[in-house]
């Protein structure tokens, strides 16, 4: 007869249904199973997520800064009042606000901006001409040799402002100054 190698605690017996519990033989079945693999895939899911999170928050402040610069340059931060004429499709070259002392007396404030269009002079020039005499504007003065229309405000009078329009090429170049 051959010798049977040593049982070890744990040990099944040749027919399953009984355990070596180190002392003595059991039931398969009353023997305390092993405990289970802990499983890692939730790192995995946290891992996804996160990345997700990442490239959701990167494709959030690209839009953000896109539209605040697209903003911008079609005139959203203007220092010109809201009902003030925006003209279509100009894009803001420089925007500059001064307060106090270097505005004109009985003013507070002055807002000097330049815009580019692709439109020629003359119709920038009917646009503006139209424009600031409705609503709480008037023109007060064409001047056509140098391209400048004079304007006030009709609720405010000292607010008052120049548009100058200079025919560059193709394009025109508006500028506008308003002491408020």
């Amino acid at each position: 007869m051959t010798e049977q190698p040593p049982v070890q605690p744990g040990q099944l017996s040749s027919d399953g249904m009984w355990r070596w519990d180190g002392v003595r033989w059991v039931p398969a079945a009353a023997y305390p199973p092993s405990a289970p693999r802990r499983s890692h895939t939730w790192i995995w899911w946290v891992a996804g997520g996160c990345a997700v999170l990442l490239v959701l928050g990167l494709v959030g402040v690209g839009v953000g800064v896109y539209n605040l610069v697209n903003s911008f340059q079609h005139g959203g931060f203007a220092c010109l009042p809201s009902d003030f004429p925006n003209y279509p499709g100009a894009t803001v070259i420089t925007e500059n606000t001064s307060v106090g002392t270097a505005v004109a007396p009985g003013d507070s404030k002055r807002c000097s901006m330049v815009l580019k269009s692709t439109d020629d002079p003359a119709t920038v020039t009917a646009f503006y001409q139209d424009k600031l005499n409705g609503g709480d504007w008037k023109v007060t003065a064409y001047i056509a040799s140098i391209g400048q229309i004079q304007f006030q405000r009709v609720s405010r009078q000292q607010s008052v402002g120049v548009v100058e329009l200079l025919g560059r090429g193709q394009q025109t170049e508006i500028h506008i100054q308003l002491d408020s």
